[in-house]
């Protein structure tokens, strides 16, 4: 709601300035920017507050209306002040707003009205049951923050919540309880205007439950207050206005009021290289080397729409209008006497069927729609705490626009008959001898309160991340872009609006900051890169840096806890003993007992059928032997073109010889290890698989899947503790890569930042690697060749969870396809499945493996569409079992993730009899004798590529290398 929009500030004579960023002089003082930024709300003054206190001169703030603040606006009345934006500081870890005063005893932890457990209030003035609305409102609460179930649901907040509602509902008093379930829909009525005043749609069809998985509260209390002061308060704290001082801050003098932009030119004809110009309705013209723009998303469209100059690119035009602006009405009525108590000072209103079709006659004033009165969304009236005597109205849904234009009057008289309706049976109501109210979606300079999460909106994250990408002209930011709908996860609030400007002022404050400069750069915290890391430090090396384009460490290893027990969503076994992280393991005793195996349980055949286990273990030996006398092919002149050319030419030789009436079914058995090897390989398919360098990888003694008892994270977490604090840079993305004329490489960061370093240790993932087309350009061909016909693709790995083991002791299922097989559009993924397995740590889940093509079609279905369809596939494959519908559906994405872009790699037959693979991937790229680039990762080890263990020894063998390198030179 919009008391869900705030956050920060600093007081110098109280702080000492800790939070100064001392810049380099010798930059600033001969190449000062001038920035423009438009807008006083939070975000801009926040950009403009850091930009000033980092040594920044040539700073304008530009505000369209007569006051700075934005959609924070403090209004006083009587001794004190009251907010009609933004009122409450929600929650405090991580909460910017809250760290920066929270020494300063300017917040108020007790709220008068409590929004967790309210007082409701029915239109016929009937008695509720207090026990019963407490209980149907802890449900509804339930719902709501039960994420697990939320991601799980792909449609509208609105379908997920009747659902999950009624159900909890039905199990607690059953489903025939009349009394129960007229409370309950007049309960859920207000619910639904209660969570549009958190996401301000006019319907809340209109939200999406994407937003409630993404959005993130900060811990600790979510309703802290400004006591007597207003939000204004946040305002002196970022500026650091001293109390009783006529000293103003820097930023002051900074800012212009009434300056509405009309107009901003960016493309070098504003007067200068590189120049924006912004120009004013007043008839004012600036100039500037950057400006940041910092409006409301609704106004933000029709800056991109009609006020740039050119347009910018399409997709940041679509990526705008895919990220709604709500609004949402503040109603203050401030009375002569209070005549409500401490104790009982808020009412929530529940209506009647009977009502509401009786409203319009009994009021038939103000806006209707679709038969509704307006009064119908106003859904309860709360006491503040900065005043006694007035209560707080809310207004959502699709009219909020239309009583912004009714008369003071007109709305006092509209609550003053739902106050006496409600309540004129209980309390003596006096009349208001004040109304204050906010208009902000009328307000051209705002159209709305702030941000939600659509229906329509798809990925909400990759939309923000695509509208805050900063307008260039010659590689250089010169347009960028801050406001709480530009944060990933604080969006709607005050807090999440001072971080977008704190974003984009680091970004020009790195852009004009001297560069990082290292021995050493290891591009990745995957295991490559971490293994490279734990290397330097065995050789007495600290310089280095390792840059991580993702939010966490472990590149394809990413534990999560269900349940409180770890599940592995990417790299999940240790495959045998010989290998440094089975050592490390060990030695922190983080090895299971319980080892893990693949393709147990009953083979069953489409029909039903069960396959014995003779005929299974036959066919299995069999396809064995195949892939083993691939190995020889390794050191022959002669080979087959493919893996799967030899393995189906093999078995059409075995089957030939084989009773006609086990064919069909040794034919289905084939197909298993076809889709189990294509897998196994990851791979699109076993043509696609090089015989020449089948026997190239190597595992001692054979034993794949040892299992850690607390997921993969615990051996990333155990190397991390013994590398330097702070060496992993998260959300550092490389963005470009270029020599300097001393030949040391220069990397350009997604964040502005620029890494200088004598080395490069390069270990993105090899599909990674592939898109990255100005590789070309550094690399010589022997590996740009590598790279470009060696074979990466995706595995999917979806886990199912029950509330029971209803597979007995079967130990899973494995699928045997029939030759006639049909299916649905939008379920030939399912074709590729070989089966159900057991999970290691998770009694009551099975998971299957998705492979070749079908991985991008799976990973792009919906979890709920995925649960489905995988219960319809075990119910046609196992008439004798009553499979239910899971629980829980986890599936992964790691083909969609442009920083991994699939699981491992592969050989292909084009590298057959050529200078290009793997080998030629670990050769250094030396530079006038120095070996500036390596390439580390599995993609890279030549015995061990496709493992967690083959990338770890790929990065401390290329750091050996490295370190070799230095050690001899400092020797001469």
């Amino acid at each position: 709601m919009l008391c869900r929009f705030n956050r920060l500030f600093r007081n110098p004579y109280l702080l000492a300035n800790k939070n100064y960023i001392e810049m380099d002089s010798r930059i600033f003082e001969d190449n000062q920017p001038n920035i423009v930024i438009i807008g006083a709300g939070a975000a801009g003054i926040a950009a403009g507050s850091k930009l000033t206190k980092s040594g920044f001169k040539n700073i304008t703030i530009l505000e369209a209306e007569s006051r700075i603040g934005g959609r924070i606006h403090s209004v006083a009345i009587d001794d004190t002040f009251v907010d009609i934006g933004a009122q409450w500081v929600h929650g405090e870890k991580g909460n910017t707003a809250y760290e920066i005063v929270k020494d300063l005893n300017i917040l108020g932890d007790f709220s008068r009205s409590d929004y967790d457990k309210l007082r409701f209030f029915s239109s016929n003035r009937s008695k509720l049951s207090k026990n019963l609305l407490n209980k149907l409102y802890e449900i509804s609460l339930e719902v709501l923050e039960d994420k697990c179930s939320i991601a799980e649901s792909h449609n509208g907040i609105e379908q997920y919540f009747l659902k999950a509602y009624y159900d909890r509902i039905h199990a607690e008093f059953g489903e025939d309880n009349k009394a129960v379930m007229d409370i309950a829909r007049m309960l859920l009525e207000w619910i639904s205007k209660f969570i549009l005043c958190y996401d301000p749609a006019t319907s809340w069809n209109q939200i999406s439950t994407e937003g409630f998985l993404i959005y993130e509260k900060c811990e600790g209390n979510l309703l802290l207050h400004w006591k007597n002061k207003g939000y204004r308060t946040i305002f002196d704290n970022l500026m650091e206005k001293i109390p009783e001082s006529n000293t103003p801050f820097p930023l002051e003098n900074k800012i212009f009021l009434n300056k509405e932009v009309i107009k901003v030119i960016w493309n070098n004809n504003g007067g200068g290289q590189n120049k924006v110009s912004v120009n004013c309705s007043d008839g004012s013209k600036y100039e500037a080397d950057h400006v940041v723009v910092t409006v409301s998303i609704a106004v933000l469209r029709d800056f991109l729409e009609y006020v740039f100059d050119p347009k910018p690119p399409q997709e940041k035009l679509e990526a705008a209008k895919k990220l709604p602006l709500g609004n949402v009405m503040k109603i203050l009525l401030r009375f002569p006497e209070k005549w409500w108590t401490d104790t009982e000072c808020d009412f929530s209103l529940l209506w009647t069927p009977e009502d509401k079709r009786e409203l319009l006659e009994c009021f038939p004033n103000g806006p209707i729609h679709n038969g509704r009165s307006w009064l119908e969304d106003i859904f309860g009236f709360y006491s503040i705490e900065s005043h006694d005597n007035i209560l707080l109205g809310w207004l959502i849904g699709p009219m909020v626009k239309d009583v912004e234009l009714l008369s003071d009057d007109e709305v006092q008289e509209g609550c003053m008959f739902l106050l006496n309706k409600f309540l004129g049976n209980q309390y003596k109501i006096s009349k208001p001898d004040y109304i204050l109210r906010s208009a902000w979606g009328t307000n051209p300079h705002f159209k709305g309160t702030y941000s939600y999460v659509g229906t329509e909106t798809i990925d909400a994250t990759t939309i923000r991340q695509t509208l805050i990408e900063p307008l260039r002209i010659n590689e250089k930011d010169v347009v960028l872009f801050a406001g709480e709908a530009t944060h990933t996860k604080y969006f709607s609030t005050v807090h999440g609006a001072i971080d977008t400007g704190y974003r984009e002022a680091d970004r020009l404050i790195k852009l004009y900051r001297r560069p990082q400069r290292h021995k050493i750069a290891i591009v990745g915290a995957g295991m490559a890169g971490l293994g490279a890391a734990t290397e330097l430090m065995k050789e007495n090396i600290e310089d280095f840096v390792i840059l991580e384009a993702q939010d966490r460490p472990g590149g394809r290893i990413q534990t999560i806890l269900v349940d409180n027990k770890s599940l592995d969503l990417g790299a999940q076994w240790l495959h045998g003993k010989d290998n440094p992280l089975y050592q490390l393991a060990v030695k922190h005793k983080l090895l299971a007992d319980e080892m893990s195996e693949e393709g147990l349980g009953l083979y069953v055949r489409s029909n039903g059928d069960i396959v014995d286990s003779f005929t299974v273990e036959r066919t299995s030996f069999e396809v064995g032997t195949f892939f083993e006398e691939c190995e020889k092919f390794v050191n022959q002149a002669d080979y087959p073109s493919s893996v799967g050319a030899y393995i189906q030419e093999r078995f059409k030789n075995y089957i030939a010889g084989q009773p006609s009436e086990l064919q069909e079914v040794l034919q289905e058995l084939y197909d298993w290890h076809d889709r189990f090897q294509v897998i196994d390989n990851s791979c699109t398919s076993l043509t696609k698989l090089s015989a020449k360098s089948w026997g190239e990888y190597v595992c001692l003694d054979d034993v794949a899947h040892y299992n850690l008892k607390y997921g993969y994270q615990s051996l990333i977490d155990v190397i991390l503790d013994n590398l330097p604090k702070s060496c992993v840079k998260y959300n550092s993305e490389v963005k470009r890569i270029n020599l300097d004329e001393d030949k040391r490489v220069v990397l350009y960061l997604s964040n502005n930042q620029i890494v200088i370093c004598d080395h490069l240790i390069l270990t993105p993932s090899l599909g990674v690697l592939k898109s990255i087309k100005e590789l070309t350009r550094i690399l010589p061909d022997h590996q740009t060749g590598s790279i470009k016909r060696m074979g990466f693709a995706g595995i999917c790995k979806i886990y199912l969870f029950y509330d029971d083991l209803w597979w007995g002791d079967s130990r899973g299922f494995q699928l045997l396809w029939t030759k006639d097989c049909d299916f649905p559009e939008r379920q030939t993924w399912l074709r590729y499945v070989t089966g159900f397995d057991e999970v290691f740590n998770h009694p009551n889940a099975l998971m299957t493996w998705v492979g070749g093509d079908a991985v991008e079609e799976a990973e792009n279905l919906s979890t709920e569409d995925i649960g489905q369809q995988c219960t319809e596939l075990l119910r046609k494959f196992l008439p004798n079992y009553k499979v239910p519908s899971p629980t829980r559906v986890i599936r992964t994405r790691w083909l969609n993730n442009r920083f991994v872009r699939g699981s491992y790699c592969h050989t292909t037959p084009e590298c057959d009899g050529t200078n290009y693979g793997i080998r030629s991937l670990g050769a250094p790229l030396f530079v006038d004798g120095v070996p500036r680039i390596v390439l580390a990762g599995e993609a890279v080890h030549p015995a061990h590529f496709s493992t967690a263990h083959g990338a770890f020894e790929s990065g401390q063998e290329q750091a050996h290398v490295l370190a070799q390198f230095i050690a001899s030179s400092a020797n001469k």
